[in-house]
């Protein structure tokens, strides 16, 4: 008599793709620069994936900010974009 051995399947929630946790970092109303997508997500291409966001139709603001003699950008959905967002999809989680 012949048995077969199965591996136990483990059920992993899928990832979110870098454009997802970007854009679930704006929805919550906060801004983020290269240094913040680093350290919190480690993502080096901010704005390659703002990018993209904004191909989708998404209206992402921007500022060029410089701090200690360094230049970068800062982004953020502005109030009336957030609004849009909400009333479009009132049931989603928007915490990264």
């Amino acid at each position: 008599m012949l048995t077969s051995v199965t591996a136990p399947v483990i059920y992993e929630p899928t990832s979110k793709t870098q454009i997802e946790i970007i854009r679930a970092h704006l929805m919550t109303g906060a801004t983020i620069s290269i240094w913040e997508s680093i350290c919190l997500y480690q993502i080096t291409s901010l704005a390659q994936r703002i990018h993209n966001l904004r191909d989708t139709g998404l209206l992402i603001q921007s500022e060029m900010v410089k701090h200690n003699n360094k230049r970068f950008a800062v982004y953020w959905l502005d109030e009336q974009t957030l609004l849009e967002l909400e009333s479009e999809f009132p049931n989603t989680e928007v915490t990264p």
